[in-house]
Parts: C-alpha cells; sequence; structure tokens
C-alpha cells in the first residue's frame, strides 16, 4: 500500500516552501491547492523510488513519473487519467524544478518533462447574436417601486455590462477578471493591466469603445453607489451590493440570471459560464480575421499551440 504522508525531512520542508513561493508569485488559492496536491504526489513517488533529497533527482526519474501517471487511476471514476490531467502534473513538476534553480539553486542539470498530446475537447462558443442577447439582458427594468431597490438594481445592471465587457471584450480568464483593480483601468489609453495573469505574467488589453463607455460609466456612478453601502472602501473593480469586492461565484450567478432574463433560447441551452465568453471572444476575432500570433497576446497563452485550438473551433462552427 502506498505512504500517504510523505517521510523525508528535507521534501517536507521543500514541499511547503515550493507553495509559499507560487503565493509569492500571485498564483490563485485555487491553483496553489492543486499544485500542492500535485507536488505531494511526485514527491510520494520519488520517496517509493529510494530518492529522499533533492540531490538524488535525474532526468530519468522525473521521466519515469509521467510513465506513472499514465498508469495511474482516476481516484473518482477508476479510469485512467485523462491527458489533461497528466499536464496539471507534468507543468507541476516542471515548476518544482524551476523553483529549484531559482529559489536554491539546485539540480540545473535537470530536463523539463514534455507535455503529452491533448484530444481536441469541443468548446461551447456563443454567436454575436446570443452576445448581443446577453448585452440587452443587462437593461431589463425592475417593476419594483422602492426607490432604493431600483438604485440597486441598476447599480448590479451597469456593473453586469461592465463584466461582459471584461470576460467578453477584453476576453480575461476568471480569475484576471475578479483581480482587477480600478488602478488597473487606463481609461485615457483604452486599455486594461492585467497583473496576476496566469504563471504571473502580465499584459495589456485593449477596450472597445462601447465597453470603455460602460466601464466609466460604472466607475463613476454605480461603483461609488455601492461603495457607500461600505464602511470601508475597497480597490477592487468588481464589488457587490454591500461595496465589499466580489466573488467569482458571484459573478458567475449574475451571468446565469442574464441567460434566464434573454428571449434567445439557444442560449438558454448553452448555459454559458465566464469562461465560454472568453473562448467566444477567440473564435469572433478570429473569424473578422485578426491574425492569431495577436489573439495569443490578447489572451495571454504562453505558447501559440493553446491558441490554435480556436482554428478547430473556427472550422467546426
Amino acid at each position: 500500500m502506498n505512504p500517504r504522508e510523505i517521510y523525508s525531512p528535507q521534501f517536507k520542508a521543500i514541499e511547503s516552501d515550493f507553495i509559499n513561493w507560487l503565493q509569492t508569485l500571485g498564483y490563485s488559492q485555487a491553483t496553489m491547492d492543486t499544485r500542492k496536491r500535485n507536488i505531494k504526489e511526485f514527491l510520494l513517488y520519488l520517496e517509493r523510488c529510494n530518492i529522499n533529497t533533492v540531490e538524488q533527482i535525474t532526468s530519468y526519474k522525473i521521466k519515469l513519473f509521467t510513465k506513472y501517471l499514465k498508469r495511474r487511476e482516476n481516484k473518482l471514476s477508476g479510469s485512467g487519467l485523462a491527458n489533461a490531467s497528466i499536464n496539471v502534473g507534468i507543468s507541476t513538476v516542471n515548476k518544482f524544478v524551476e523553483y529549484l534553480w531559482q529559489s536554491r539553486k539546485m539540480i540545473t542539470t535537470i530536463n523539463k518533462l514534455e507535455h503529452v498530446e491533448e484530444h481536441y475537447k469541443p468548446r461551447n462558443i456563443l454567436t454575436l447574436k446570443e452576445m448581443n442577447a446577453l448585452y440587452e439582458a443587462t437593461f431589463y427594468k425592475s417593476h419594483n417601486t422602492r426607490e432604493g431597490t431600483r438604485a440597486i438594481h441598476e447599480a448590479v445592471s451597469q456593473r453586469d455590462r461592465v463584466m461582459l465587457g471584461i470576460y467578453y471584450g477584453c476576453g480575461m480568464r476568471k480569475s484576471e477578471g475578479i483581480n482587477l483593480q480600478v488602478k488597473d483601468i487606463l481609461t485615457e489609453r483604452k486599455l486594461v493591466f492585467v497583473r496576476k495573469g496566469k504563471g504571473c505574467k502580465e499584459r495589456y488589453v485593449p477596450i472597445t469603445g462601447g465597453n470603455l463607455h460602460y466601464i466609466i460609466e460604472y466607475l463613476h456612478n454605480a461603483r461609488e453607489y455601492l461603495l457607500s453601502k461600505a464602511e470601508n472602501r475597497t480597490e477592487a473593480l468588481f464589488i457587490n451590493q454591500s461595496g465589499m469586492p466580489c466573488r467569482a461565484e458571484a459573478l458567475s450567478t449574475r451571468l446565469g440570471k442574464l441567460v434566464q432574463r434573454s428571449d434567445n433560447s439557444s442560449l438558454h441551452g448553452k448555459k454559458p459560464t465566464l469562461h465560454t465568453l472568453r473562448h467566444s471572444i477567440a473564435t469572433h476575432l478570429l473569424q473578422q480575421g485578426m491574425d492569431i500570433e495577436m489573439i495569443q497576446q490578447f489572451l495571454g497563452h504562453a505558447t501559440m499551440e493553446t491558441t490554435q485550438i480556436y482554428t478547430h473551433i473556427l472550422n467546426e462552427i
């Protein structure tokens, strides 16, 4: 029976230090939780191979870890791991090797693992008509006659339009959008500064005219109104009815309400998520003839291979 806890004193210390290192780089809590599970599995694997110190790690043993992942059962379904899950484990090991070199100046001769090929998985893409239906749903008028209730409704509606502008218009990942602060919205330059992108990579994303108008309207009106409900001011772009920073789940819920309010039946069937909006803008930009290298920069993809998935999507639409 495989042990569940690391016994090597050095590995225990390094496991904790590695997670702290990721935190300093700005990784989300969800990503760090995944990396923690992955690195623990990797270190336990090394111990089963009678490797108890970093100095004993070799490129050959690391390569065997990929074979181990390919053979390992999925703990939930009992089937083999999907290639996407294997690649998450590989990415963690590669990041761990980077950490050992940058933070501890160790094992400089270890080669990083190559990712396994992932089979194309169809993406949920909204049409321009469906996106227009979502924007139209943000102008839904409340029938409540109470002045305070109407004011909150209008403020949240303005925030909904900014949500669509950030996740669709700017093509941001869920964590990127929720981490935005007011100072990241460079209205005069018509740009959004993404300081906490995937892999802690920063980038600037353009804001189109219509979405820029909605953002300015929200900053000057709705956001200030919602802030008046809080004891302390926050710099978060997205704030809730209590004037506190929004959680990603709250924005996901709002997107679901916009879908329900729309009169577009195909939109109801697709049940889009915030990430669906990102996939949709990438596909629409490709349809409109934007160069794929520019789309890669727009989305913040580290490699062209990730962006090229949208060429497959375009061929199926």
